[in-house]
């Protein structure tokens, strides 16, 4: 059973190791990988200084999910973990829809025993919140229709998770859908392919016709999101999206206890360690300060700092 107050009461000790703005000013401003790996110290990464290539960047960091991973299974909570782990079950039905061999161990239900139940047509082997992604997967639809199928399925049912743990997880999974559906649109003008309503997901902040308009969903846009950069572009959607969430998440952060805190705080290093990946690899590169600048994520302050 989940001891939310236990839990709250380690996080609130843990806040500390988040990267904060006054550190992040230091990464940008260092010249060398040493002196970025110095300064990540009493941080949640502990990262060797003589790395010599970029494969061992991203094993290190992939090490790093696998951690975080374990650390959100430890929880005990069934919902809990699967908020956070279901986005690896579609990630792997992705890879069989395309053939792939690259997949993810991380799903709440194993590679092999996903991949033997889709080819069997054994339903019994799969958890009910899955058994829409096997019709899609199953379906005579061209493999464009079933990827964009599956990721609407994908955010329907973590939004239906979201609701069952509270109001905040529900509305930070409405700021993933707009962005989720921002993507669909632009990938859809792109390709100079007509837009539907269908192309979008429900339970958003900004209703799927709006995005039928291009007027009114960049007033829509202006509206909701103040502070992202417009427009929106492939370039910058995925930073503009990840300062969106972040600056949500903090409203988690400065709670002392309760569910919220608890999927605050594991959203948060989610997003903090995709955002040191990116930045060692710029750093391994040599890459300057206005290219830091462009893939920066704001970091998520620990509570008390302004």
């Amino acid at each position: 059973m989940l001891d939310i107050y236990f839990l709250s009461g380690k996080i609130n000790s843990l806040e500390k190791k988040f990267i904060d703005s006054e550190k992040m000013k230091k990464i940008i401003e260092c010249k060398t990988f040493e002196e970025f790996v110095n300064i990540l110290e009493g941080s949640f990464f502990k990262m060797p200084s003589h790395i010599s290539s970029p494969e061992e960047i991203f094993n290190f960091f992939e090490n790093e999910r696998i951690k975080l991973i374990e650390e959100i299974k430890k929880i005990g909570d069934e919902i809990i973990v699967k908020f956070f782990l279901i986005k690896y079950d579609y990630f792997n039905i992705t890879i069989l829809i395309e053939n792939k061999q690259e997949f993810s161990y991380y799903g709440t239900i194993e590679f092999y025993t996903l991949k033997d139940a889709f080819e069997k047509n054994d339903l019994s082997k799969l958890p009910e919140f899955l058994q829409d992604a096997f019709r899609i997967y199953k379906s005579k639809f061209a493999i464009e229709d079933k990827l964009l199928f599956l990721k609407n399925d994908y955010y329907k049912k973590l939004y239906e998770i979201a609701v069952t743990l509270s109001d905040f997880s529900k509305n930070y999974v409405k700021i993933e859908i707009d962005f989720a559906n921002i993507k669909n649109y632009l990938n859809k003008k792109l390709n100079e392919k007509k837009v539907t309503k269908n192309d979008f997901i429900e339970d958003g902040n900004i209703q799927r016709e709006i995005f039928l308009d291009e007027n009114l969903l960049l007033e829509k846009l202006k509206l909701k999101y103040k502070k992202i950069e417009i427009p929106l572009n492939e370039e910058n959607i995925e930073n503009e999206k990840y300062k969106v969430l972040i600056d949500y998440l903090k409203e988690g952060r400065i709670k002392s206890y309760g569910i919220d805190k608890i999927i605050s705080f594991y959203l948060a290093r989610e997003i903090e360690i995709e955002n040191i990946q990116r930045i060692a690899i710029t750093k391994f590169y040599k890459m300057d300060e206005n290219f830091f600048k462009k893939i920066l994520i704001p970091p998520y302050q620990y509570k008390g700092e302004k």
